[in-house]
């Protein structure tokens, strides 16, 4: 009855937790992660799905370096979207080959620097503090295009604390202004090189989920990514998320699909081979020692015992009676009843000479008629009894 009254006090409590868990209101993640497959608030799950309708093709992720990708993607697009980009000489070299070969890039971070900056010669800084305007400034920044191709007048509104980044120096001759902040400084830029183009965008939040899914603002991205011509676009998210992947020395091994299943199958044949190796052999059988035999100790005790009291008698009588066992057992003779006859039936019967027999059947009458022997008469005993039943 208490065990039924304490399984009713656990369930009661799991209820209630569960009451709690399904009524408390939605926890988001606010991290800033720019993740493909993160559909929290500053996720990017919706500008995965406009992605691929925008450019007309496919969009193929990926967490390597532009470095590690140059053998693999040929003309593809390329699109970065980080809170910081300043990739090393390698990544900027091949970057800019890539373009000059006739690709478009797209990249989007809050800030630029390093060697793919300085090549360029750009510079970002942020407005949110700068000047009067840090004090009359309101919470609404608000984005427009300046190309005449374009709509100038519609403005698209975001959060001032998220978008207040723009390009403060523009050195390269052939960098072309998308688009504008209300101050009227540039947050997206085109730039030619070669045969091919850098689109360069310093407002990144602009493409996470809760702007992007917020009234018209997806015209404005699908506007911006519209300079990405319709072919196959590679999106790394390394610059901001680095890599995704394992970090175990099988790394190769896993990335490697033969291999990785070659791995699987080895592992599972492995566990498969152990249990049934462990069924099929039997357990270790413990030595158990045998019972040690203690007769002939205690036979040797007894025997010194009665020597030690000089009753030889006594020791006499009981090895004689012991031979008379024998005799009777084996050869059906009765040695108590000790006349004439007894002596050459035991002979003929037990292979030993008469005489051997008629020695014994003397000394045991001798030892008998008295009350008391001496030692010497109980070593003589003993020899005539040896004697008789080693000839045997």
């Amino acid at each position: 009855m208490k065990d039924t009254r304490y399984i009713v006090y656990i369930g009661l409590l799991a209820g209630l937790l569960l009451l709690l868990v399904l009524t408390k209101d939605k926890q988001y993640d606010w991290r800033v992660t720019y993740a493909h497959e993160d559909k929290n608030p500053y996720g990017t799950y919706a500008l995965n799905k406009l992605l691929p309708s925008v450019i007309k093709d496919s969009v193929k992720n990926s967490y390597q370096t532009i470095y590690e990708l140059k053998d693999s993607i040929s003309r593809e697009n390329i699109f970065v979207l980080s809170g910081s980009f300043g990739p090393g000489k390698e990544d900027t070299e091949t970057l800019l080959n890539h373009v000059e070969a006739g690709s478009h890039v797209f990249i989007s971070a809050d800030y630029f620097y390093g060697s793919f900056a300085d090549t360029l010669g750009l510079e970002t800084s942020d407005s949110f503090f700068e000047g009067e305007s840090a004090f009359t400034q309101t919470d609404t920044a608000k984005l427009h295009f300046v190309s005449p191709v374009m709509d100038s007048t519609n403005v698209f509104p975001y959060k001032r604390n998220n978008i207040h980044n723009y390009f403060n120096r523009l050195d390269s001759i052939s960098a072309t202004v998308i688009a504008k902040n209300d101050f009227y400084q540039p947050v997206s830029i085109r730039i030619v090189k070669g045969k091919g183009s850098i689109i360069l965008n310093c407002t990144p939040m602009i493409f996470t989920n809760i702007y992007l899914l917020n009234e018209q603002n997806h015209h404005f991205v699908s506007t911006l990514l519209s300079y990405l011509p319709k072919k196959t676009t590679r999106r790394t998210e390394y610059y901001h998320l680095g890599r995704m992947e394992a970090a175990t020395p099988l790394r190769f091994i896993l990335t490697t699909e033969p291999l990785r299943w070659a791995y699987y199958i080895s592992i599972i044949a492995l566990l498969v081979f152990m249990i049934f190796e462990a069924k099929r052999k039997q357990r270790i059988i413990p030595i158990i020692k045998p019972l040690a035999n203690t007769s002939l100790e205690f036979v040797a005790t007894i025997g010194s015992l009665y020597y030690e009291r000089g009753d030889h008698k006594n020791i006499a009588e009981k090895k004689i009676q012991f031979l008379f066992d024998q005799i009777r057992t084996h050869y059906l003779l009765n040695l108590h009843q000790r006349d004439e006859g007894l002596a050459f039936a035991l002979a003929k019967k037990s292979g030993v000479p008469e005489q051997t027999v008629r020695n014994l059947i003397t000394i045991i009458n001798q030892v008998s008629a008295k009350e008391k022997i001496s030692a010497s008469e109980l070593t003589d005993l003993n020899k005539a009894i040896e004697k008789f039943q080693l000839k045997k």
